[in-house]
C-alpha cells in the first residue's frame, strides 16, 4: 500500500513554476533525498503517522526494524476499520478482519516515495523543478523542506519534509497544479531507537476462519507482442513494464502496461467484459488517484495513477486494439 501535507502561497507557487531553479538545489535536494532514502530502509524506528486522501484520514501505527540488511515491518490501524499488515523480505502479508480475509503476496522494495526521487536523474529533471524551501518544524523535529514541483499539468508535485538529523521523512504533500494537497502523509509521533523487540513486529490479530488470498507468483515483465498498444503519451513518460494477471482476490486474467516519467507512473488494465460483473464508464477518483475507464472491442480498458485527470485520459483515449488476424 505500497504509503507517505503545508500548503504554499501564490509567491511560492509562482516561484516554483518558473522555468529553472539554481543547479545547486537540484545537486543539494538529490544528496538529501539519496539520505532520505536510506533512512527509511536502515533505521529502527516506531511513530503514528496520518494518511489524508480525499475526505478520508486513517490513522497508522508502525514499526519498522532493521537487522543485518533486512527489513521487517508491522503496520496496524489506530482508528476505523482494524487492519494489520506484516512485511519481511519474503513476504506482505495483509490482515482485513472487516472482510474476515488475508491477502498474502511476494514482498517487494517498500517505497514510501517513487524511486525517482531517491535517485534523481538528468531525465527527471528536465520535468520538474526541485527547489530547498529552507527549515521547519515537524513532529517535534528539527526539518528541511523540499519542493518538487512539474514543468508541465500531466503530473502532480510533492512538498517533502525531512528529519534534519537524519534526513528521515516526517511528511510529504502530493501537490496539484494549484499547488493544494491531494495526499497527505504526516508523522504525529516518531522515535528512532537502537533496537527493536521482535515481539512487536509479531503478528496480534487473530486469522482464525478468515479466507485467504495468496498471489501464486509475482508479476514478471514480459515482452511479448499485444493486441494493445498506447499510441501516444505525455512527454517524458516512457512504457516501464507490460504483464498479464491475475488480481490476488480475482480470477479474472488482465493485461497491465505500467508507464513512468521516473517519478509518477499511470497503469493501464485491459479485462475481458463480464456482463455480470458491469464496470463504470468515465472518470472516477479516490483522494490522489484518478481513473478512467472506456470500453473497447468488449475489453474494459482503465487507466490509474496518482497524476491528474488530464493525464489519464490522455493516455485512454491513446490506447489501440488491433485483432489477430
Amino acid at each position: 500500500m505500497p504509503f507517505f501535507v503545508r500548503q504554499f502561497g501564490l509567491i511560492l507557487f509562482f516561484l516554483a513554476a518558473l522555468p529553472v531553479y539554481a543547479s545547486s538545489d537540484d545537486e543539494e535536494a538529490k544528496e538529501w533525498l539519496e539520505r532520505m532514502s536510506h533512512a527509511i530502509k536502515t533505521l529502527n524506528y516506531e511513530g503514528v503517522f496520518v494518511y489524508i486522501h480525499g475526505k478520508q484520514i486513517e490513522t497508522m501505527r508502525i514499526i519498522h526494524k532493521n537487522v543485518n540488511g533486512e527489513e521487517q515491518e508491522r503496520l496496524f490501524s489506530l482508528a476505523g476499520s482494524p487492519r494489520e499488515i506484516l512485511r519481511n523480505k519474503d513476504s506482505l502479508i495483509c490482515i482485513l478482519p472487516d472482510v474476515k480475509s488475508v491477502v498474502v503476496e511476494k514482498s517487494r522494495p517498500k517505497n514510501y516515495l517513487p524511486v525517482g526521487l531517491q535517485h534523481l536523474t538528468d531525465d527527471i529533471k528536465q520535468y520538474y523543478h526541485f527547489h530547498m524551501a529552507g527549515p521547519d518544524r515537524m513532529a517535534g523535529r528539527d526539518a528541511i523542506m523540499i519542493d518538487i514541483m512539474p514543468k508541465d499539468s500531466y503530473r502532480y508535485g510533492y512538498h517533502l519534509w525531512l528529519d534534519k538529523k537524519t534526513a528521515m521523512l516526517l511528511k510529504s504533500d502530493l501537490v496539484d497544479e494549484s499547488g493544494n494537497p491531494v495526499e497527505q502523509v504526516m508523522f504525529t509521533q516518531l522515535d528512532i531507537k537502537d533496537e527493536i523487540p521482535q515481539e512487536k513486529l509479531e503478528q496480534t490479530i487473530s486469522a482464525d476462519g478468515y479466507k485467504w488470498f495468496k498471489q501464486e507468483k509475482q508479476e514478471e515483465n514480459i515482452k511479448t507482442d499485444s493486441q494493445w498498444a498506447v499510441t501516444r503519451l505525455p512527454s517524458g513518460y516512457m512504457k516501464g513494464m507490460q504483464t498479464k494477471h491475475g488480481l490476488p482476490m480475482s480470477r479474472m486474467p488482465v493485461e497491465h502496461f505500467m508507464y513512468t516519467d521516473g517519478i509518477s507512473s499511470v497503469s493501464v488494465y485491459i479485462e475481458a467484459m463480464n456482463k455480470d460483473k458491469p464496470m463504470m464508464k468515465g472518470f472516477s477518483k479516490i483522494g490522489a488517484v484518478n481513473a478512467y475507464t472506456t470500453v473497447i472491442s468488449d475489453y474494459y480498458v482503465t487507466v490509474v495513477g496518482e497524476v491528474p485527470k488530464a493525464t489519464v485520459k490522455f493516455i485512454g483515449d491513446s490506447v489501440s486494439y488491433t485483432p489477430n488476424k
